[in-house]
């Protein structure tokens, strides 16, 4: 299989960028898409079910263990979370940086205090 990259001139055939897995047909003669960092490698079509296979086959190998991780990252999650939040407020030191106190603070007034005028 020849490297081609994006932009190059290229006859009509099917063309598969590896680092998105995309494929590119190219039903008549024409210039892949994207630039020079894009790379497309030309695949014959008699592969193209056998790669059909081998990345059906890798899905479904892989869907239980990411099944299994996101769930015990949600349980997790749900379980230790409250924990962790009180954790991060109770070490907070109370400065909050998006207010800022140029006239001072307001002081609360005792009852016995009056404005006068």
């Amino acid at each position: 299989m020849r490297r081609y990259e994006g932009g190059e001139s290229v006859v009509r055939g099917t063309y598969w960028n590896l680092r998105y897995g995309g494929l590119v047909e190219m039903k008549q003669e024409g210039t892949l898409p994207g630039g020079p960092h894009a790379r497309y490698y030309r695949i014959p079509f008699v592969f193209i079910p056998f790669l059909a296979l081998v990345l059906g086959g890798v899905y479904v190998i892989f869907l239980p263990v990411i099944m299994i991780t996101m769930a015990t990252y949600l349980l997790g999650k749900r379980m230790f979370g409250g924990i962790l939040s009180q954790t991060r407020r109770s070490v907070s030191f109370g400065w909050r940086p998006t207010e800022a106190y140029l006239s001072g603070k307001n002081k609360k007034r005792e009852a016995g205090d009056q404005k006068t005028e």
